[in-house]
């Protein structure tokens, strides 16, 4: 055998074996993961919306489903209308519509734990009667698709006060929506060939398939992944991304007088229905945790300079003031209970915590009280 045979074999040889030796010491560590430090698999469950005309997709009805979203499994229940409930199925007493994204929708703790599920506890005793929240909260939805349900659920009872939730983040789109088709609310990446030889195509055709399979199967991903989401962010797999509404460039964009026109859109539909409305700005994380704004700084390689963290709130409750509309800004309390060591977001998923859902209810309970036992 010729020495450049030779060396080819044992290459190959030498290959197999370090390929070989990965995978084992993979396996090793996955089992030892599950055993010392079990993580919280993501299931993706797009069985649980449905397509649906103007708004995109809804909620389906009649579901009892388990659902672990990174935080842990909660448990999923709706009723016949598609609101989210909690055990004891629907409840009666006073309505009240609570509208938003999936920060109300709160698929990251059980029903009994969100905003809505204290909501209906706290404001029943506050003001003597039973009160039933019915949570509209949609995963990806924005001020055009609450409008729009508040149209369609408003004929349904007699509500006396919808509250609504604006996510700071993303809520204040630069474009008005009116119309959106039915579609697939959760969607999967799969495996195909690049469109371009771009960087962003090699990442949508490969290395997020790869992470949408491991984040579902591995307990060590998971692991990893949690100690490099700087990295993550640099690499492009990242679900998080940097809004827009909070560079300084932004501060006098149409946004926040879209969103307000939106909002006063909101209270004029109850009003018509005789119900009263407030309107609560839920922080985001990085906007409350220092921590995590230096590492979405390093992730996205962020000059702090062109950036104002509390533009987004500033101008929402600018914007919505002047529009006659009630306002509750959550960043202060939040800024507060999470410097006294209040985890008020989750660990894996950005959304709130147990803790945070809590924080919330004691923010928003006394006004909403008020305005029930006015009228």
């Amino acid at each position: 055998m010729s020495d450049k045979r030779r060396w080819i074999r044992m290459a190959f040889v030498n290959g197999a074996l370090f390929v070989t030796s990965l995978i084992l010491a993979a396996g090793v560590a996955e089992v030892g993961v599950r055993i010392a430090a079990p993580q919280q698999l993501i299931l993706i469950r797009p069985d649980l919306w449905e397509p649906a005309d103007t708004v995109g997709w809804l909620r389906r009805s009649n579901v009892d489903a388990r659902v672990n979203t990174g935080e842990g499994t909660v448990r999923l229940i709706t009723d016949h209308y598609g609101f989210r409930v909690g055990e004891e199925r629907r409840r009666t007493g006073v309505p009240v519509l609570l509208l938003g994204d999936s920060f109300m929708e709160a698929l990251q703790v059980d029903h009994e734990q969100s905003l809505a599920g204290l909501l209906d506890m706290s404001l029943s005793a506050a003001t003597g009667e039973p009160v039933a929240v019915r949570n509209a909260g949609i995963n990806g939805w924005a001020p055009t698709q609450y409008l729009s349900r508040a149209r369609a659920l408003l004929p349904n009872e007699p509500y006396r006060l919808v509250i609504t939730a604006i996510y700071v983040g993303n809520d204040a789109q630069p474009v008005r929506t009116d119309y959106i088709p039915p579609r697939t609310q959760v969607q999967r990446h799969r495996f195909r060939l690049p469109k371009a030889m771009t960087r962003r195509e090699f990442v949508d055709a490969g290395l997020r398939p790869v992470n949408d399979i491991l984040e579902e199967r591995s307990h060590l991903f998971v692991l990893l992944r949690s100690q490099l989401e700087t990295l993550r962010m640099r690499a492009g797999l990242s679900p998080l991304y940097f809004p827009q509404e909070f560079r300084r460039s932004e501060a006098d964009a149409e946004r926040w007088a879209i969103s307000a026109q939106v909002c006063r859109d909101i209270s004029d539909v109850a009003a018509q229905h005789g119900a009263r409305t407030l309107f609560v700005l839920i922080p985001a994380d990085f906007q409350v945790i220092p921590e995590k704004f230096k590492s979405y700084t390093r992730g996205f390689n962020i000059d702090t300079d062109s950036v104002d963290l509390e533009q987004p709130t500033r101008r929402l409750k600018e914007e919505l003031t002047s529009q006659g509309l009630l306002v509750l800004d959550a960043l202060p309390l939040f800024r507060e209970l999470s410097n006294d060591g209040r985890s008020l977001y989750g660990t894996v998923d950005q959304h709130l915590s147990e803790a945070g859902h809590r924080a919330l209810a004691d923010l928003v309970t006394p006004v909403a009280a008020a305005i029930l036992n006015d009228q």
